[in-house]
């Protein structure tokens, strides 16, 4: 029977391993990476093949256990393991769970080894943001119950004021009665925002084409009044698989996102929003690994502070001076509850951007 290895190529299975795959014979030399391990460790095949592991990786210092581990698993025999460690590249930091396995021969001799490198940074960024869900749903809990008991008293104050209204002549007081009225309305907005929080409504999953989404928000968000002369750049990759989620909740917050860098422009500047696959990023779900793609909105604004940016997606923070500070918190909830990820980052030019990540359909044949 022939072997897979010999009908695909060498070649050509490493490359379709995900996880990042470096071969080393039995003193230690790179004889093959794939892919996945170029990009994870910032180092290309060319270069490193033929050369050691040590001199390769050991002159990083910040990577000395990575070093520790092959030459534990060549002297040894042994594989070995770690669960999580920071792996350093010439650009980055990411963090890896790797496992070093010998290759030995029929006799039992070290032939050499296999390391391999998991990315684990998307994972940890999804199960940082379901932590941060489960933290709202129960600050949800909460204010579910006051909106109840908010929202019958705002109704009864509207309607004093209303009829107070109908009934004044003098045009100081009929300004405070509208005054009254607009604020009972922006607040009655408000409560429907907390028990969004508190009791988020069932997702209706369906095939979801992004581009679509990303299009309507910007026809909506163009008939704003605070839209000026901001100009968008669309840079969309048409080959993109949908998405596996709800659309009209998808579509609040990539208006909310857009909403916002329009507001940090004030009339003037661009907007500039990129969908790519983030072939960086597929995490294991059951026996399956599920791909992403990414949606960046980036704005050339005056950017977020360093000191606000840990308490952007905290409920009830707000940069605005009539703002909620509910908007980021409920679009981590939604992108949290479809399986993704929703982060700020800075543009080495300044302005602000905000990465979402969300999980493609697996079933798509396109």
């Amino acid at each position: 029977m022939e072997r897979a290895a010999d009908r695909f190529g060498w070649t050509d299975v490493l490359a379709s391993i995900s996880d990042g795959v470096i071969v080393l014979d039995a003193e230690g030399m790179i004889g093959d990476l794939n892919p996945a391990a170029e990009q994870l460790t910032g180092t290309s095949a060319s270069h490193a093949i033929g050369l050691s592991f040590s001199g390769t990786f050991g002159a990083r210092d910040h990577n000395r256990w990575l070093v520790d581990m092959v030459d534990a698993t060549l002297r040894e025999a042994v594989t070995h393991r770690r669960s999580q460690e920071t792996l350093r590249g010439p650009t980055h930091e990411l963090l890896v769970g790797a496992a070093c396995a010998p290759i030995l021969d029929p006799g039992g001799a070290v032939r050499g080894a296999v390391l391999i490198l998991h990315d684990l940074t998307l994972q940890h960024t999804l199960e940082g943001a379901t932590r941060h869900a489960e933290r709202l749903s129960a600050l949800g809990t909460v204010t579910a119950g006051l909106a109840h008991e908010i929202r019958n008293p705002l109704g009864g104050i509207k309607g004093a004021a209303q009829l107070l209204r109908n009934d004044l002549t003098d045009p100081n007081q009929l300004r405070c009665t509208e005054l009254i009225i607009r604020e009972v309305e922006r607040l009655d907005g408000l409560v429907d925002q907390l028990r969004s929080l508190g009791a988020p409504p069932a997702l209706n999953l369906e095939p979801v084409n992004i581009h679509r989404v990303l299009n309507d928000v910007i026809d909506l968000e163009r008939q704003s009044p605070e839209w000026g002369a901001a100009v968008v750049v669309a840079e969309f990759d048409p080959s993109l698989p949908p998405v596996l989620g709800d659309r009209a909740q998808l579509l609040q917050v990539f208006l909310n996102l857009v909403k916002n860098a329009v507001e940090a422009l004030g009339g003037s500047g661009t907007i500039t929003i990129v969908t790519r696959m983030d072939t960086g990023y597929r995490i294991r779900r059951g026996e399956n690994r599920a791909r992403f793609l990414a949606v960046t909105i980036t704005d050339t604004g005056p950017g977020i502070s360093a000191a606000d940016v840990p308490h952007l997606f905290a409920p009830f923070f707000s940069t605005k001076a009539r703002g909620s500070g509910l908007g980021l918190a409920v679009c981590q909830r939604v992108i949290s509850q479809h399986g993704g990820a929703i982060a700020h980052e800075t543009p080495s030019r300044g302005g602000a951007r905000f990465r979402v990540t969300l999980p493609v359909t697996e079933d798509h044949d396109g």
